[in-house]
């Protein structure tokens, strides 16, 4: 193995085998990748049979299982023990990655432990001519990027088109995951990521990003980060209190951890809220209604946008 093969690509699979082939191939010949790590969630297709029928074909790659239906984090854990490169980073089973890519991260690693690229995405079915970058010209690259930055970056906000930092793909210095005994939380299977990079961050590692070089993520409508349960937002907020009182945190930065999850809090109202509103627990309603002013007006505002869709659904019949 050469010097330059430091790179360990993790995969974590669940129903994939659509897409898990091409997500394989687009690492596997990269010089810079000295392992390719699949581990199954106990998917219900053919996902295990590609993955084994690579890891037959190429030393590289490897596979293993969850053993019961766990989510990402468990996986990812699971590959985490069995990395043996200088580098770990995740690769997305419906998404791949474009020639060179992690030479260029690696070209920038000097003194970071996390080095990240804006992020190229394509929608379901459409040709890759059509990509977008993530974050474009609004960020000027390349930049370090600090915990404040990164936290904010995250907190949806109205009218403003989605570039959460927590979609970015790092490579991630394995020693320092090692050193502070950093892995995935498993109780997570929404927002995982960046609960880990909050982490990092929080624990002294730099973060570098530069421009978009290669990870290409595929959007569709059914992807596990667009469906949201109300246990995975409730995990997600609880997350941030936690990180907030745990973790060696400035004053700014709890405070911005508390917005990040408020920005999620008014989430979870809502689908309380309405689910109570449907079987007509009115005090339940009226808990959520009235969780918190910012709760008010998030509920307020989704109450208008389901008025106007059963209007014109009515007005169309």
């Amino acid at each position: 193995m050469s010097n330059n093969q430091n790179v360990a690509v993790i995969i974590a699979a669940y129903n994939a085998d659509k897409t898990l082939a091409r997500a394989i191939e687009s690492v596997i010949d990269d010089e810079c990748v000295a392992q390719v790590i699949v581990v199954d969630d106990c998917s219900t297709d053919t996902t295990m049979s590609i993955a084994k029928h690579y890891q037959n074909l190429h030393d590289k790659v490897s596979v293993y299982s969850t053993g019961t239906n766990s989510g990402p984090s468990k996986a990812r854990n699971i590959a985490l023990q069995h990395c043996t490169s200088d580098w770990v980073t995740v690769l997305d089973s419906d998404d791949f990655i474009e020639a060179g890519r992690y030479q260029k991260l690696l070209v920038n690693s000097g003194g970071y432990q996390l080095v990240a690229d804006d992020q190229y995405r394509v929608i379901e079915g459409q040709p890759l001519s059509t990509k977008t970058e993530m974050m474009g010209k609004s960020y000027n690259f390349p930049r370090d990027i600090t915990l404040s930055e990164f936290i904010v970056s995250n907190i949806s906000k109205k009218g403003k088109e989605r570039q959460e930092l927590g979609f970015i793909k790092p490579i991630i210095k394995r020693d320092f995951l090692i050193k502070n005994k950093l892995a995935y939380q498993e109780n997570m299977r929404l927002g995982e990521d960046y609960e880990l990079y909050c982490r990092c961050l929080a624990l002294g590692a730099k973060l570098r990003l530069i421009e978009a070089c290669g990870y290409v993520a595929l959007v569709r409508e059914n992807s596990l980060s667009g469906n949201h349960s109300l246990h995975d937002l409730i995990q997600l907020r609880d997350c941030d209190y936690k990180m907030a009182s745990s973790l060696p945190v400035t004053v700014e930065e709890s405070q911005l951890l508390s917005q990040h999850a408020e920005s999620i809090n008014v989430k979870i109202q809502w689908i309380e809220f309405y689910t109570s509103l449907k079987n007509l627990k009115v005090a339940s309603s009226l808990k959520a209604l009235f969780n918190s002013f910012s709760a008010l007006v998030y509920i307020t505002e989704q109450l208008k946008v389901e008025f106007v869709k059963r209007f014109i659904k009515r007005t169309a019949n």
